[in-house]
Formats: structure tokens, C-alpha cells, sequence
């Protein structure tokens, strides 16, 4: 069996990701596969990925209707052959020792279900902070109570997430990857290793530039996944700025009762924040027609 599945979610990428596959052929531990999911991409990335040759690890290239990079994990995590599970985005890049230290650290501890390690920039500089010395979290903890931002690299057995999959509402085209961690969390621990393992580059056109107006474009999404979310938060401070931005979609969806939160202390903060939240959604809406 397949060690690792390398995924890749790919939409317009065909000028970033030969970068990504020469860090691939430089690895020092072959014992994965890459696997690709076109999110429906409308240059040349079939092409592109016609010319990656190499007998060092296979490659598989599934092409689907434009859908969203969370479609497309759904799509992965169905169609893995890995023991190991983990995304490597088409614009960021494998340090050379980042498959064998990812496999070494399953195999030396058989208890481990997920691991965090470090993302970096292009120059080594660490995205975000450094992870705290302790063995394992819950990601919700790492998240509020260390106070750890910033992107990380993440590897799954893969029998663990493999039905951790994204709900899909409406027409929305976007679901916060962190659906899957909220998911994760309510079950399992991440072990922590300060290893850089990844690079990154943030493109102008990407998913994290567009995060505000996918409350808007994605609308139906942002209210499911704010509503999931709200559960797993710490405390009070955080699940009003959590409704505040559930609020901000809900909004947009004209206040649809099918959308409310189910909760009734939920449901009547969320109506209690919906004078800020009006302000904050003109502010946005404005902002995003003036660009």
C-alpha cells in the first residue's frame, strides 16, 4: 500500500505547478503518490500535467466540473491510495525531506492520527509562529488557547479523515479548510513538530485574498461552517465575533429561516449582534464594490 497521498487541489495553476512537482522528483523517500483534482481549470494545466514524467512515483489526474477546492478535497479523500493523507496546495512547495520525515514520524509512534508541522515562506521565515514543545493538542486549543496563527502543514492517517468530508450548501464555491480541523478536533489530538516541511506563496488571485468576499459569494457555506464552528469556541468573546460574521452571510441570504442558528442562545445573540454585523456588511459591501 501507498504510504502517503500527496493531494493536490489545482484551479488555474499551470504556471505554479511545475514548481510543486520538481519538489516532488527532489525527495529523498518516494513512498507516496501525488494526486491531482482540477477543480475545472481553464488554461493549460491538463497539458502541463501530460508532461510530468517520472518513474519515481505514480501520478493521477482527475478533472471535475468547477466546484471548489472543498469539492475537490471530498473528491481526494474518496479517491486516496495513501496510508497518509495530506494537502500540498498547487502554488506551494515540499522541502526535499519532507515525505521520509512525515513517514518516519507515523512509523516511530503507531498512536498518532494527525500531525502539524511548520509552512514557511520562499526565504525559510516561519508562517505565523513556532508550535508550543508539548506532544499533542486539540486544534481548537492550538488555535484559541496558544493563540497559534498562521498557515501549517498537515498530514492525516488517512482511514481517520477520510469521511471528514465537506457539506456543500447552495451554490456557494468556497468552505474554510478549517471545517475539516473543527471536524477533526471534536475526536483527536495533533502531535506537533517545529520541522519546516513546506513552502508557500500566497498568489494575488487565491483563496486567502478573497476570504471577506466569500462571505458574500459563498454565502450559504460560511453560515453552515460559522454554525459548526460556534460549538467548538472557548468562550463568550469568541462566539460573538464568530456570529458577528455569521451574521454578516446570513444578511446576505435575507435572514433565511433555513439558515438560523438551530441553538436558542445562538439564535438570539446572533439577532442581538445583527445591528453591528448590518454595519459591518455595508462596510464590506461598499469596500468590495468600490475595488
Amino acid at each position: 500500500m501507498t504510504k502517503l497521498t500527496i493531494f493536490t487541489p489545482t484551479y488555474n495553476r499551470a504556471h505554479t505547478l511545475p514548481r510543486l512537482f520538481d519538489s516532488l522528483v527532489n525527495q529523498t523517500n518516494y513512498e507516496f503518490e501525488w494526486l491531482i483534482v482540477d477543480d475545472g481549470s481553464t488554461d493549460d494545466t491538463e497539458e502541463i500535467v501530460k508532461t510530468f514524467i517520472t518513474e519515481k512515483f505514480p501520478i493521477r489526474y482527475i478533472k471535475q466540473k468547477n466546484g471548489g477546492k472543498h469539492i475537490a478535497t471530498n473528491i481526494g479523500l474518496k479517491c486516496a491510495y495513501g496510508e497518509l493523507f495530506t494537502c500540498l496546495d498547487s502554488d506551494d512547495w515540499f522541502y526535499p525531506e519532507a515525505v521520509a520525515f512525515f513517514i518516519d514520524q507515523f512509523a516511530e509512534n503507531n498512536e498518532m492520527n494527525a500531525l502539524i508541522s511548520l509552512d514557511t515562506f520562499e526565504n525559510g521565515e516561519i508562517v505565523g509562529e513556532k508550535l508550543p514543545k508539548i506532544d499533542n493538542v486539540n486544534w481548537v486549543d492550538l488555535r484559541y488557547k496558544y493563540q497559534i496563527k498562521g498557515d501549517k502543514c498537515y498530514v492525516f492517517k488517512t482511514k481517520i479523515v477520510k469521511n471528514m468530508t465537506f457539506p456543500q450548501n447552495g451554490e456557494s464555491i468556497h468552505m474554510p479548510p478549517s471545517y475539516q480541523l473543527f471536524d477533526y478536533s471534536r475526536y483527536y489530538n495533533f502531535h506537533l513538530s517545529n520541522e519546516k516541511t513546506k513552502f508557500v506563496e500566497y498568489q494575488n488571485d487565491g483563496i486567502s485574498s478573497k476570504v471577506k468576499q466569500n462571505y458574500f459569494k459563498s454565502a450559504e457555506n460560511y453560515c453552515e461552517y460559522r454554525k459548526f464552528a460556534n460549538d467548538q469556541l472557548p468562550n463568550l468573546k469568541e462566539k460573538i465575533k464568530n456570529i458577528l460574521l455569521f451574521d454578516i452571510s446570513w444578511i446576505e441570504l435575507k435572514l433565511n429561516s433555513k439558515f438560523k442558528f438551530k441553538s436558542k442562545s445562538a439564535f438570539i445573540l446572533s439577532i442581538l449582534c445583527l445591528p453591528i454585523s448590518y454595519v459591518m456588511y455595508i462596510y464590506y459591501k461598499n469596500y468590495f464594490r468600490e475595488k
